[in-house]
């Protein structure tokens, strides 16, 4: 029941998440109302309403909600303009490492220092991928922030998290270089904050399900 009221509340959130995004351009690029970009748009927000429904707690629900729709409405910027807005994951970081820890209770070690190890560590892990493939300065700043959001939840969330974000950036850097070379064009940057997106709100579901 948890799980189909989110998904509801998330499918609701769209026209929020396309507005945020609107609003964070810093081009006249338009995001596209096709059919296919709103079906997809709405089926990545009813999957992230979903998965913050799987989780316990008001405060931590209401948290990784503005997470989620946080990571989605970057995902959608980049998507267009090829950027990933600080506007949206300085904050996102400044919460995670300062202020989630504070949600545990009883405060363990792993909750003080969980966050803060997952933003490094994945923050590591996007430098690397920027060096030997196709990864930006603003995606190495969505891993980390993804990174203490996700090991906020535990080891095998951050982990599942950051396995999930590397497989889809791979399909994701695969599939665009096949279809542009498919169609005579050079190779070009792919957009990955989706692929980042899309790894991180399953590894919320992971951790709410594993509840």
């Amino acid at each position: 029941m948890n799980i189909a009221v989110g998904a509801a509340v998330g499918v609701a959130m769209t026209p929020i998440v396309y507005w945020l995004a609107k609003q964070l351009r810093t081009t006249t690029a338009r995001i596209p109302r096709t059919p296919m970009a709103t079906v997809v748009l709405t089926a990545a927000c009813a999957v992230a309403g979903a998965s913050v429904a799987t989780l316990s707690g008001t405060t931590t629900i209401i948290a990784y909600a503005v997470f989620a729709f946080g990571v989605l409405t970057v995902a959608l910027v980049d998507a267009i303009e090829r950027r990933i807005p600080n506007r949206i994951t300085y904050p996102l970081f400044a919460v995670g490492v300062l202020g989630l820890p504070w949600l545990t209770s009883p405060i363990t070690t792993w909750a003080l220092l969980g966050p803060l190890t997952g933003a490094v560590v994945s923050g590591c892990i996007g430098l690397l991928n920027a060096v030997l493939a196709d990864q930006g300065l603003g995606d190495i700043k969505l891993a980390a922030v993804i990174g203490a959001w996700t090991a906020h939840l535990g080891v095998l969330p951050w982990i599942t998290g950051t396995l999930l974000c590397q497989l889809l950036m791979i399909a994701a850097i695969c599939g665009n270089q096949l279809r542009r070379r498919r169609v005579g064009l050079p190779p070009d940057y792919t957009p990955l904050g989706p692929s980042l997106a899309g790894g991180a709100v399953l590894a919320v579901a992971a951790a709410g399900l594993a509840f």
